[in-house]
């Protein structure tokens, strides 16, 4: 099953497996938009500096393990974007943003991460 990530999946999918995901995107196509890259960067500024969530150390290890994601094109792609990118990849989008998922049931497969991580357990992840 391929999936589409956005930010707000992408986030905290890091969080919970750090650089385990960079082995476990080489078996599920992991894919995103260009866009994503900047709105979790941007995430990740918000959760250290404005919300004091994370530490500064934790959000630049996030950086780390998505620009190693990047580099190795395990994670690539750019409201109707995301939709068009999941339709093209015949993959299911992966968010939590409920707006977009609520546009996107109409065109496309979706989940939110809470259902993402209950395949854990399955081949997937």
């Amino acid at each position: 099953m391929r999936l589409l990530l956005d930010a707000s999946v992408i986030v905290p999918l890091i969080l919970d497996y750090g650089e385990r995901i960079i082995g476990l995107a080489a078996r599920a196509p992991l894919h995103t938009i260009d866009l994503a890259v900047y709105e979790t960067g941007n995430s990740l500024w918000k959760l250290s500096s404005l919300l004091k969530t994370i530490g500064l150390e934790d959000a630049n290890e996030v950086l780390e393990v998505l620009r190693e994601l990047v580099r190795r094109r395990i994670i690539t792609f750019y409201l109707a974007s995301y939709i068009a990118a999941a339709e093209t990849l015949n993959a299911v989008l992966v968010t939590e943003d409920k707006e977009l998922r609520k546009k996107a049931e109409n065109y496309v497969s979706t989940m939110t991460y809470v259902q993402l991580r209950r395949l854990e357990n399955t081949e997937l992840l």
